[in-house]
């Protein structure tokens, strides 16, 4: 009786080792796939970490990069224009001139000339803004204040920087009650030194503005006069 279920006891048992076997690889091979997704997941979080990190550096560093060049290229003011008698117009800064030559600096560099071939010298009318209002101004009468709206333009061809509005009140015998201005904000600009500001007006643009002026108490406003004031820097 023995000898008769030998055989297949002994492939019961192989069977059985073989389906634990496959088990046992099926096991190992769902964790090795899943410590695959993982690590892929890592690995994109990672470039998604060094991707902000490079985005947060050049945001960082383009106002130096802008402060740098603005330093490195240095080109010459335009202040005067030469005509030569070969019909060549040259146009500069004149650094140095004697009997017998002029030196100019231009954008390409320093060039001297002699006078004998200089035909004509005049200067340059260099680019201006021109702020104006735009439209009319608003004034609003409260009881210790005159506040005024309106719009400022640059119908000039060159920047305006940190345009201002100034305001005066004045009584009856044209006597001087109060004063106040307000800066215009208007278009962004980094300047050579590397200072930034919102208040400059590039040609052609146009501006809101408001102007709040101190009444003194018991003293009647007859009237108010503007004047519209601006810088130009480099």
């Amino acid at each position: 009786m023995t000898a008769k279920f030998k055989y297949p006891i002994l492939v019961l048992l192989l069977i059985s080792q073989l389906a634990f076997s496959q088990s046992q690889q099926s096991n190992v091979n769902q964790k090795f796939f899943e410590v695959d997704q993982d690590i892929e997941a890592l690995h994109k979080e990672l470039a998604d970490v060094r991707r902000q990190m490079r985005e947060l550096e050049i945001r960082v560093s383009i106002p130096e990069i802008r402060k740098e060049i603005n330093r490195l290229i240095q080109l010459p003011v335009m202040t005067h224009e030469i005509l030569l008698k070969n019909g060549t117009i040259v146009k500069g800064k004149i650094i140095q001139e004697d009997m017998n030559r002029v030196i100019i600096q231009t954008q390409i560099g320093q060039l001297t000339l002699s006078k004998d071939n200089i035909q004509l010298t005049r200067k340059i009318d260099l680019p201006k803004a021109n702020c104006v209002v735009e439209g009319p101004i608003t004034d609003e009468v409260h009881e210790n204040k005159r506040v005024f709206k309106g719009k400022m333009k640059n119908e000039g061809v060159r920047r305006a920087d940190f345009a201002r509005i100034v305001f005066y009140l004045y009584d009856e015998a044209t006597n001087l009650l109060a004063s106040d201005s307000t800066i215009v904000s208007g278009n962004y600009h980094m300047y050579k030194s590397g200072v930034q500001t919102d208040a400059t007006i590039e040609p052609g643009n146009s501006f809101n503005f408001e102007c709040s002026v101190e009444a003194p108490e018991n003293k009647p406003v007859s009237y108010y006069i503007k004047k519209i004031k601006w810088e130009e820097f480099d």
